[in-house]
């Protein structure tokens, strides 16, 4: 039953986020629909598990888990489109390319930093 709700939760936003794409090329839109089905799976996890108890082992923590990856996922995202949006370098490539790649390096430094924390 649990895995059905989480299903149709995965689901649900999917189609939420694809129809209310705006102006967006379809193909991102479902890359959206998809994360965002993701994080709605993580909630109804969380929320599962602290109405219903859960039959994991005790040491795992699932708030702190989907805590953890969106903090990284918005790091690494922020800092993306901080660099992207800046004027040097001109080439707007190369401006891409660096802020995927210290995006990267944040999101994986702060994933870490949960890691070790918790």
């Amino acid at each position: 039953m649990k895995t059905l709700v989480a299903i149709s939760a995965l689901v649900g936003m999917w189609i939420w986020v694809v129809r209310n794409r705006g102006d967006w090329h379809p193909f991102l839109a479902n890359l959206a629909g998809a994360g965002a089905g993701l994080v709605a799976i993580g909630v109804v996890a969380v929320l599962n598990a602290a109405l219903f108890g859960t039959e994991l082992h005790e040491g795992i923590n699932i708030g702190v888990s989907l805590l953890a990856i969106m903090t990284s996922a918005g790091a690494c995202a922020g800092v993306w489109m901080w660099l992207a949006n800046r004027p040097q370098p001109e080439h707007p490539v190369a401006r891409q390319l660096l802020g995927a790649l210290c995006g990267f390096v944040s999101g994986v430094t702060t994933l870490v930093f949960f890691s070790l924390t918790f």
